[in-house]
């Protein structure tokens, strides 16, 4: 039998996250049990309440994380964008990409999303997504003044639209859809450049 490996103490409140987020990957929320969490980390359940003393506090320190990790890894590694378009275009690219890598955090924001069981989590997600349409909405205005975007643009309204097509391509991605897998990052471009090009100045 393979040798157990033992992370360093400090670790464990990662150790327990990581767990969890498979587990909830796995079984959703209500799914998900602690025992199956702690059976995951290699701990004892009375562990992991030294860290997070309900299920709910520990599901909402994975949510963090995952959001937390797709918002990072969007601005990670872009090439110079000349405008609005190019941006828009290479962020949906690091998206897709970072969705390939980790399928498990995927499936945790399809879970949160449409199987939120309260109106608390329904909230918090509500102004999670809210966030992401504020970043792309201040981008589109920095747009209309460099003349790249059109300026009768209603960017509130395009910004969620935006919003809702980054999250069109996670529910494509988590569901492995045979359409979207093979084409690889090329998917999200084919995505976003029709979209793109409507937003132009008119002549």
């Amino acid at each position: 039998m393979a040798e157990k490996v033992r992370r360093p103490r400090g670790n464990r409140r990662q150790q327990i996250i990581d767990a969890a987020v498979k587990a909830f990957a796995a079984k959703n929320y209500d799914g998900a049990s602690m025992t199956d969490i702690a059976h995951a980390a290699g701990i004892t359940k009375r562990a992991i309440y030294r860290y997070f003393p309900s299920k709910r506090e520990l599901f909402y320190a994975v949510r963090n994380e995952v959001y937390g990790a797709i918002v990072d890894n969007l601005w990670r590694e872009l090439p110079e964008a000349g405008d609005f378009n190019e941006l828009a275009d290479a962020l949906m690219r690091n998206h897709f990409r970072f969705g390939m890598e980790n399928p498990d955090m995927l499936r945790i924001v399809v879970n949160t999303i449409s199987e939120a069981a309260t109106r608390e989590f329904q909230e918090n997600i509500e102004g999670l997504l809210a966030e992401r349409a504020e970043e792309i909405e201040r981008l589109m205005q920095a747009g209309i003044e460099e003349g790249t975007l059109d300026p009768a643009l209603d960017t509130s309204f395009v910004s969620w639209i935006l919003v809702l097509i980054f999250f069109f391509l996670v529910y494509m991605l988590a569901y492995e859809e045979d359409w979207l897998i093979p084409r690889g990052e090329e998917a999200a471009s084919v995505l976003m450049r029709p979209f793109l090009a409507s937003l132009a100045p008119r002549p």
